[in-house]
């Protein structure tokens, strides 16, 4: 043991500055840490009843929110061995994860309620991220390493969220309060040759009138191939290595108002080398993320709270793929996306009377580049919102809220807000929520060209179709437009409205069982569709408005806590998911959805032949077992999920998920994780399976096989004037 004095606070920024400087040989995991706001944490997902959770930096109490919102803590993600944000949320009830082909299978995006995951706002202690690769934003990307919880809102949340949260929102809310000195320090390693490495160290300062916290990740992996048939060389999964760095400052500048600095850096490096048996290729792909946020936060006399925060994020994406042989590029994708945000937020409880307001107002500039071909566009945002909050008693609260959003192509919109709780007994509860969401088409959608080298396929953003597609006519690259080519127009924003009615029933103190309804009506849903042929033979696509669609279903989750640290929970979701234009076009026997290419020829189409929207599954389900027993400093975790079947290819080419398409079958997974804790929880040492039964899939080529993990951590703290090693 190294025994460290600490005289003076610049010796523990000193110590702080020395540990994110090493972070590369770092190492990772978790203290165990309390809730922010002093709750106490539990061993599962856990629906919020009860304590509201504040943040620092942003004033929406997520107890105030109409929709329903699961909390995910630190001390849950720690027990479950996760090492990146894909891999807790998949493990959700109502989510599933989807690979991007397109993006050379590194790209996971998720899905909720049915919607796609550009329908789902990825927040940063409340601030959007930017970098989407084809509309998917690649979870993946984000170490749990500095998360303290995570908190998932479903439904359209608009109204306090803005537009892209259609289908719902994930907060990743990192560390926040820092009452002493301490840090942690870990490695992982296993399956693949993946390495996982964290190092975190905070302390406060000026007699805690300050606190810092900084931490370093580096993620590295050899990746992996799960369809040895067909891909002779290579990976499906790409090999890559990361480094996250990631720090706040705090400083209280008197009783009222207190500045917040906040800062991340991402950066990921692939390069993934595959051959089907004829040529070789290299696929390269570099990801830089920046995150900064600088902000005033005041606290008032009478239960008011000012915020007022400007934001930076900055995403950039080059990726190139040549032949080995001869060196000649196939694809370039070039992006660098930035926003500028400015916001004021504030919030009020009318004490006494159960009233309390939240409301904000602000705007951002959003730019994309596109390096490759030399375009640049930008886009204005400006946002207005308010919501009111009545609670009366434990029996009774409403929710009514309304938000204007709008941009300098588009116009503006206002959306609602409704919801309403309800409370009989003790042991049950009621709550309705309906929400608006308005989404605008996004720069890809809009501008982007993109090749998929392994496919072959052409996308081209809707605005620039025309021209685009006329550039490479000329130049030879296209072999026929079709008709539909020419119904090719703008875009038109997507506005959704979602429905959910929920019961919770508390029949024992130690068990809830929560049951929830949804339906989502989308007007003017974005899709791509096929318009026409490349001289390679592949297809040409573009972008249109989807009149109407929707997704429903029922959504159900069970927790029990029989003893002490022991917590048992499942959950279920049934969904359907369509185009209500395809739906239309089989039951008048007509149009371009009247027919399917069945064994033996074409027939017509039948209402049951139309199964999902691609990607969805109708069943899903998961269960998870956390057991911690403190007198030995154990902790297990036992968890399993299980995914319905679900449309991969539409293969007949008829617009929708028939018998006759491509489907990737029902499969579950199990994973395992054990800790123990040792020398007066300093120590941590930890197991990890995930995958148990090594189940894979050609078809889901970025889900590994059996994945083993394990590793070390150390926590260090300060105990009296010293620090301890």
């Amino acid at each position: 043991m190294f025994i460290f004095p600490v005289a003076h606070i610049s010796r523990s920024f000193l110590l702080i500055a020395a540990m994110v400087a090493l972070t590369v040989p770092a190492m990772a995991q978790q203290s165990g840490r309390a809730d922010t706001t002093g709750t106490p944490v539990g061993l599962k997902a856990v629906t919020v009843a009860g304590n509201a959770y504040q943040k620092q930096d942003d004033v929406i109490d997520i107890k105030k929110i109409a929709q329903p919102v699961t909390v995910i803590t630190k001390q849950t993600i720690a027990l479950m061995g996760s090492r990146r944000l894909d891999e807790v949320m998949r493990e959700q009830t109502g989510m599933s994860l989807v690979s991007d082909l397109g993006s050379g299978n590194r790209s996971v995006g998720l899905q909720m309620q049915g919607f796609g995951s550009e329908y789902i706002m990825i927040l940063i202690n409340g601030q959007p991220m930017a970098g989407r690769f084809n509309g998917n934003f690649d979870l993946s990307r984000i170490s749990v390493s500095d998360i303290e919880r995570i908190e998932i809102i479903k439904g359209a949340s608009s109204s306090l969220y803005g537009c892209e949260a259609l289908g719902g929102v994930v907060n990743i809310i990192t560390r926040q309060v820092v009452t002493q000195a301490q840090g942690s320090a870990s490695l992982q390693y296993g399956s693949f040759n993946s390495v996982d490495a964290i190092l975190e160290g905070e302390t406060p300062f000026a007699n805690h009138k300050g606190s810092a916290y900084l931490s370093g990740n580096f993620y590295k992996t050899d990746g992996f191939n799960v369809n040895t048939q067909y891909l002779k060389q290579g990976q499906t999964g790409p090999p890559y290595n990361s480094l996250n760095l990631q720090g706040r400052l705090n400083y209280k500048l008197n009783d009222v108002h207190t500045l917040q600095l906040s800062g991340r850096y991402a950066g990921r490096n692939s390069l993934m080398q595959r051959s089907y048996g004829t040529q070789q290729f290299d696929d390269q792909l570099d990801e830089k993320d920046l995150n900064a946020g600088l902000s005033l936060n005041s606290k008032l006399n009478s239960g008011t709270r000012l915020l007022t925060r400007y934001y930076l994020t900055r995403n950039a994406t080059d990726q190139e793929v040549t032949f080995q042989q001869t060196g000649t590029a196939l694809q370039t994708n070039r992006f660098v996306q930035s926003i500028h945000r400015l916001e004021l937020q504030a919030s009020h409880d009318f004490i006494g009377t159960g009233v309390s307001l939240t409301g904000g107002a602000g705007g951002d500039y959003q730019l994309m580049t596109n390096r490759a071909e030399g375009g640049q566009h930008d886009m204005y945002n400006y946002f207005g919102y308010v919501q009111a909050n009545y609670k009366k008693g434990s029996k009774y609260d409403l929710i009514l809220g309304a938000r204007y959003d709008g941009n300098n192509v588009y116009g503006g919109k206002l959306n609602g807000t409704f919801g309403a709780g309800y409370q009989p007994a003790k042991w049950v509860k009621l709550k309705l929520s309906v929400g608006q969401g308005f989404k605008s088409p996004t720069y890809a959608q809009l501008y982007q060209v993109f090749t998929n080298v392994m496919q072959g396929y052409t996308v081209i953003g809707a605005n620039v179709f025309a021209e685009k597609a006329e550039e490479m006519r000329k130049a030879g690259m296209i072999q026929s437009l079709w008709p539909l080519a020419a119904q090719v127009g703008e875009l038109q924003p997507e506005t959704s409205t979602s429905f959910n009615l929920g019961v919770t029933f508390m029949p024992v103190k130690a068990l809830e069982v929560n049951v929830n309804g949804f339906y989502n009506n989308i007007k003017n849903q974005l899709f791509n569709q096929q318009v026409g042929i490349m001289s390679n033979s592949q297809q040409l696509y573009t972008f249109f408005n989807v009149e109407r669609a929707y997704t429903t279903g029922l959504e159900s989750v069970a927790k029990w806590m029989p003893l002490t640290g022991l917590s048992f929970s499942a959950g279920y979701q049934y969904l359907i998911a369509k185009d209500r234009g395809v739906e239309d076009s089989i039951k008048a026997g007509a149009g371009k959805y009247a027919t399917v290419r069945a064994d033996g020829g074409v027939r017509n189409a039948s209402v049951s032949d139309y199964y999902n929207l691609p990607n969805r599954s109708r069943h899903s389900a998961n269960f998870q077992v956390f057991y911690e027993y403190q007198p030995w400093g154990l902790g297990v975790s036992l968890r399993g999920n299980y995914r319905g079947k679900y449309g991969f290819m539409d293969m007949d080419n008829n617009g929708f998920i028939d018998p006759y398409d491509v489907y990737v079958e029902g499969y579950f997974m199990g994973y395992v994780s054990v800790q123990k804790k040792l020398f007066n929880k300093r120590m941590t040492l930890q197991l990890s399976v995930d995958n148990v039964f090594d189940y894979t899939d050609y078809l889901m080529p970025a889900q590994p096989g059996r994945m083993v993990m394990g590793g070390v951590s150390w926590q260090f703290s300060k105990k009296t004037d010293k620090l301890y090693f």
